[in-house]
């Protein structure tokens, strides 16, 4: 039994579970090897409603998560199409590594503006299109352990890592405390994924700061 059976059927083969098609966002999908495409992988196999996005080509729709406007034409297209957004799953992200002595204020702001106000734009984003539609709704972003670990030329990285942390706390306790829907706000803060395409770039990266040859 294939996924297009389990819809007509509402059973999933693996698990022959009621399969009620959540629908899914999942954000940061442009490489076959990366977290988000895992991800993705996986609520397919439970034959959820997945929406592939990302900044390069090859996703279902195009999101710029520094971009207010395109963001909130994003939600607006789900909602329209869709109804419903159960599940948004943050995996993108950026890791610009450097010597606090030299480092470009751009890519500070950069890896602010991605890794950070990314996340305050897709979650009031989020917000705004889908509350109070009487759904539990699942906001989980992939952080870092490097939020709560001193990691060499990654302070950039770390402390928007940390500020992403927090601001998930924030907004957790303000959603489940003040609004009507059951909210789950909080981050996956995981270490070094090996094999991954960020996995390369960051030893990659490191050696070439270090002298180290590869």
């Amino acid at each position: 039994m294939n996924c297009e059976e389990c819809i007509e059927k509402e059973v999933c083969d693996n698990t022959k579970r009621s399969c009620n098609r959540k629908v899914v966002l999942v954000v940061g999908t442009n490489c076959r090897d990366n977290i988000g495409a895992a991800v993705v992988n996986k609520f397919k196999a439970e034959c959820c409603e997945v929406i592939t996005a990302d900044i390069h080509n090859g996703a279902d729709v195009w999101m710029d998560v520094t971009n207010k406007q395109n963001i909130e034409l994003v939600f607006d297209g789900i909602k329209r199409k869709h109804g419903r957004l159960d599940m948004v799953i943050p995996c993108h992200g950026i890791n610009i590594l450097g010597a606090i002595d030299n480092y470009a204020e751009y890519d500070w702001d950069r890896t602010i503006d991605i890794n950070l106000k990314g996340l305050f734009l897709l979650l009031q984003a989020y917000v705004k299109h889908f509350d109070n539609d009487g759904n539990r709704k699942v906001f989980l972003p992939i952080t870092s352990d490097t939020s709560e670990i001193p990691k060499t030329s990654t302070f950039a990285y770390g402390a928007s890592k940390a500020g992403a942390n927090h601001f998930l706390r924030c907004t957790a306790r303000e959603l489940n405390k003040y609004h009507t829907d059951p909210w789950l706000v909080s981050g996956l803060a995981i270490g070094m994924v090996t094999g991954t395409a960020m996995d390369a770039k960051t030893s990659a990266d490191v050696a070439a700061q270090r002298n180290i040859p590869q």
